[in-house]
C-alpha cells in the first residue's frame, strides 16, 4: 500500500448504510419521550489520501433532523446528548468528542461524538439544528445501481416527505421496502 492508497474499509459504499441506518435506529431508541425525526438524508463526501481526492473512495454520511420547533427544546439540546453520550460510554464506543460552547446570544451548542469498532462515526450535534449524524469514514466507491433502499429509523415513514434519499433511487423508493418498517435485527 502506498501513502495515497487508504485503509481497507470494513464496507463498500453499498454496504455501510445498513449498518450505519441501524445505528442510527438504536441511538433513537435510546432516547426517551422521543418525538421522532422530522428528516432523513444520505450524502456522500469526498475523500483524500495523501492529500489528493480519491475518486475510487468516498464518505457516506447519513443525517437526522429533528423538526424546526424541537431544536430550542432542552429535551433535544441538553438531555438527548447526555443519553447519547451515557450510551454509547456504556456500550464501550470510543467517546472522542464531548464539547459544549455558550455562543455570545446564550445559546449552548453541543457536539458528542463516538467512533464504533467497524469505523463509523455517531455524531449527535446541537447547533443551529439538531440532530444525529453517523458517518462511515472513507469506503470504497460503489456503483450508483448497487445501492440498495434502506428505510429510515426514528418515525420517518419510508418514502415520505421526511425521507430525503430519492436522488439515490431515480425510479422511486422501491415499492417493498416503503411498506413496512426497518428491522435491522439481523444486523
Amino acid at each position: 500500500m502506498t501513502a495515497t492508497e487508504p485503509p481497507e474499509a470494513r464496507y463498500t459504499q453499498a454496504e455501510a448504510y445498513a449498518p450505519m441506518e441501524a445505528a442510527a435506529a438504536e441511538a433513537a431508541a435510546a432516547l426517551p419521550d422521543f418525538p421522532g425525526f422530522a428528516s432523513r438524508t444520505w450524502h456522500e463526501l469526498p475523500c483524500t489520501h495523501g492529500g489528493a481526492e480519491d475518486p475510487g473512495h468516498v464518505g457516506v454520511e447519513i443525517s437526522y433532523m429533528f423538526a424546526e420547533p424541537l431544536w430550542s427544546d432542552p429535551l433535544v439540546r441538553e438531555e438527548y446528548a447526555d443519553a447519547l453520550r451515557g450510551k454509547w460510554a456504556e456500550d464501550g464506543l470510543d467517546v472522542h468528542r464531548d464539547d459544549s460552547v455558550t455562543l455570545a446570544t446564550g445559546r449552548t451548542d453541543r457536539n458528542v461524538e463516538a467512533l464504533r469498532e467497524d469505523g463509523i462515526n455517531l455524531w449527535y450535534r446541537v447547533s443551529g439544528v439538531v440532530g444525529l449524524v453517523v458517518q462511515s469514514g472513507c469506503v470504497r466507491r460503489s456503483d450508483p445501481g448497487e445501492i440498495e433502499y434502506v428505510p429510515p429509523a426514528g418515525g420517518i415513514a419510508p418514502g415520505s416527505a421526511g425521507d430525503l434519499v430519492g436522488e439515490y433511487f431515480p425510479e422511486g423508493i422501491p415499492k417493498d421496502a416503503a411498506d413496512g418498517e426497518a428491522d435491522y435485527s439481523s444486523l
